[in-house]
């Protein structure tokens, strides 16, 4: 089983914005040593406390200073730029490390209505659904010429790269995927984010599947929110500040990763468990130990035929992030 991460760079309580990048680096080193396959850095707008704004330069630095794992942005929100300027980008990108370069392709905003407007003031003038500024940029991937009048005579450039750029559809409600089948993409769920999929729309995706200059057979990774740790004092202690920014994010609030000492004395109330606990048997958060996870995620292997899974670590303290991924590592190696 492949494995990969899901980044926000989320701010700690206290830290400053070096400190996050510095937190990030050690990670980020630290799971290429370790045999990870995949991170993804994600891409918000708008929140002090997620730092993530430029996935493609983060991805681009972090590149630089790994060796053998993938990298990439998960996603990069296309609604905010020019098909051109996205490929051309991840082409240059592909130069500098070939065939380590992931696009994740978001269609979903990742900011509030106002930072919409001030990223990009055309938006308007797109596609409903972005799919067609989706097919311009596999077409310059490719080295193809787009159908679009406005970019059918311009080229991307560099041309001719030695390993192509790998684009992902992303999704969060499965609507996504028959367009990632038909057009020879891997698909990435974001089950973190809270909504109920059926099986059917994974089963499909894979039935449907047409081979690519990308994909040759469908392949599909999914995201969850996870903590593990197989001491169970150390598992309720980081878990409730683990719980509190799940309610803070479901929320649309960013408070950032809370000590566990500021929320130790914190109650939940009916309402707040039974948001989590609908969460938790949704399996949208997992929380618990090794063998807990294992057999949850063994399960969702079987149930959704997945290739890879990704993890999504809001865990205060970045020692107890790599914990939680050596971890997720132990259970499939």
């Amino acid at each position: 089983m492949k494995l990969g991460v899901h980044d926000l760079l989320i701010r700690e309580a206290g830290k400053t914005n070096q400190d996050v990048f510095n937190d990030t680096k050690k990670m980020v080193v630290e799971l290429d040593k370790l045999g990870y396959d995949r991170y993804w850095f994600a891409e918000h707008h708008g929140f002090e406390n997620l730092l993530s704004v430029a996935p493609e330069i983060l991805a681009t630095y972090f590149l630089s200073n790994t060796e053998n794992i993938v990298i990439g942005t998960g996603g990069t929100m296309i609604m905010h730029y020019s098909p051109l300027k996205v490929a051309e980008t991840f082409k240059t990108m592909a130069e500098l490390a070939p065939g380590r370069v992931d696009l994740g392709i978001g269609r979903a905003p990742g900011s509030g209505p106002l930072e919409i407007r001030a990223l990009n003031q055309g938006y308007p003038n797109k596609s409903s659904q972005l799919y067609d500024e989706i097919k311009i940029i596999l077409d310059y991937l490719e080295d193809k010429e787009p159908n679009d009048p406005v970019f059918s005579r311009v080229k991307a450039i560099p041309m001719n790269n030695e390993k192509l750029v790998m684009p992902w559809m992303l999704g969060s409600t499965g609507q996504a995927a028959p367009v990632a089948a038909q057009w020879g993409m891997p698909y990435s769920h974001a089950k973190f984010f809270a909504v109920e999929t059926p099986n059917y729309v994974f089963k499909d995706y894979k039935e449907n599947f047409k081979a690519s200059s990308f994909a040759d057979k469908p392949y599909i990774s999914m995201s969850y929110k996870m903590l593990i740790a197989d001491d169970k004092d150390e598992l309720e202690y980081l878990g409730k500040a683990f719980d509190y920014f799940h309610l803070q994010q479901a929320r649309g609030r960013s408070k950032g990763l809370v000590s566990p000492e500021d929320v130790k004395d914190y109650e939940f109330d009916l309402n707040e468990k039974a948001l989590l606990q609908k969460s938790y048997d949704s399996r949208f958060i997992l929380k618990g130990t090794k063998k807990e996870i294992a057999d949850i995620l063994y399960d969702e292997i079987s149930k959704f035929d997945l290739d890879e899974i990704l993890a999504f670590t809001p865990i205060y303290g970045v020692e107890n992030r790599i914990n939680t991924y050596k971890k997720l590592k132990e259970i499939f190696d």
